[in-house]
């Protein structure tokens, strides 16, 4: 297969730190074209993805994360390039959801999802939790001919509405993790320093049950504020310590070495990497009840799942109780990229198969019109 794949262009691919989309779409692109498949990433300037079968398309002079003003631009400009070439491929698959592809040209809205005639694919990677985004796709029917994929069941489930739909779960490079069995005594929160990802409820963990708590994430511009207001003053160095955003390598020392995650999130979290990465690494995850919680962590046998910050601190204080084995096998069988890739091609190798399908059905039936109307015009023959 010939395969574009087509990713925001904020952060490059692969992600020097944070990027959960940018990362997934590395494996995903590799995998691929290990399995002999022609693939065309278009990213952020600056990407480093290339290799066997593997070209990188870059579609902004730079990443965009700094620059937000000029994001709107270059996502225009990228996804117009790969309209101008879609025809170069058997399939498009864009790891934007589709409002990102609406565009407002004089005054009337248009989706560039209305003009690919290529099977299109596209993936949502963040929340679908936003009722003025839900009744957009209610109702924007011509969306309808495309497939959408999900990365839980819990975010696909406020778009059940659309008629082709698929979950796939992301993936991590499971031999990038090791298994550290004798834990440190901290409690571990990764991610970003956001409200949603419930930073202050972690904290507040840490000190109701007086088990040191390391920070690692980065600080978004528009988080900046609430880091300064809220959470800096709660950091002390030793109770609570930052130690600022790290790198994969990093993130794993750290990871393996925790007691737990805590993963206290405020918001439909999509999928939460972080929890399948401290699984990876044999560490025990305690996680409030919202989002793909229920659907990563089963109760009592990687981690725990809670409801409260009460219940959250006493889960922590009996962590020991979860095998660490568990937590690893937990990953090995359902998040490894292999599974992820092989679904994905599956997918791809349909949707262009029912694609060629419909066509020849269109172009028998066309045929058949057209031979009735010429005979319409031939005259009777007499033997």
């Amino acid at each position: 297969m010939k395969i574009a794949i087509v990713t925001p262009v904020m952060v490059t691919v692969p992600p020097k730190k944070y990027g959960g989309i940018e990362l997934i779409v590395d494996e995903l692109a590799r995998g691929l074209a290990k399995r002999g498949h022609d693939v065309s990433v278009f990213c952020a300037g600056g990407s480093k993805i290339d290799g066997k079968n593997l070209h990188r398309v870059e579609s902004s002079p730079y990443p965009t994360g700094r620059h937000l003003e000029e994001n709107r631009l270059w996502e225009l400009h990228q996804l117009l390039s790969v309209l101008s070439r879609q025809n170069e491929f058997d399939i498009i698959h864009l790891n934007y959801e589709p409002l990102v592809c609406r565009f407002n040209a004089d005054g009337i809205n248009t989706n560039l999802l209305d003009f690919f005639t290529v099977p299109a694919v596209s993936t949502f990677h963040n929340t679908t939790a936003i009722p003025k985004n839900i009744k957009y796709y209610q109702d924007a029917h011509s969306l309808n001919k495309h497939t959408f994929v999900f990365v839980s069941e819990n975010q696909r489930k406020r778009l059940s509405f659309f008629p082709r739909t698929k979950v796939i779960y992301n993936s991590v490079k499971i031999e990038q993790f090791s298994v550290e069995r004798k834990k440190d005594d901290y409690l571990m929160f990764l991610g970003r320093i956001a409200p949603v990802k419930g930073i202050i409820e972690a904290i507040v963990i840490a000190q109701k049950t007086q088990i040191p708590l390391i920070i690692a994430g980065k600080i978004d511009p528009t988080d900046r504020e609430f880091y300064e207001k809220k959470v800096k003053r709660l950091i002390d160095g030793k109770l609570i310590r930052y130690v600022g955003e790290k790198n994969s390598v990093e993130k794993v020392k750290l990871l393996k070495r925790a007691k737990c995650l805590l993963f206290p999130i405020l918001w439909e979290e999509p999928f939460g990497l972080v929890m399948v990465e401290a699984l990876a690494c044999g560490t025990p995850v305690v996680a409030f009840r919202r989002g793909s919680v229920p659907e990563i962590i089963k109760n009592g046998v990687n981690g725990f799942i809670v409801n409260t910050i009460d219940e959250m601190a006493e889960a922590v204080k009996k962590i020991e109780k979860i095998d660490l084995s568990a937590c690893r096998e937990s990953v090995e069988k359902r998040f490894s990229v292999e599974r992820m890739v092989g679904e994905y091609e599956n997918l791809f190798k349909k949707i262009i198969n029912d694609s060629k399908n419909k066509k020849e059905v269109v172009k028998y039936n066309h045929d058949r019109r057209e031979n009735k109307r010429k005979r319409k015009f031939i005259p009777a023959l007499k033997f």
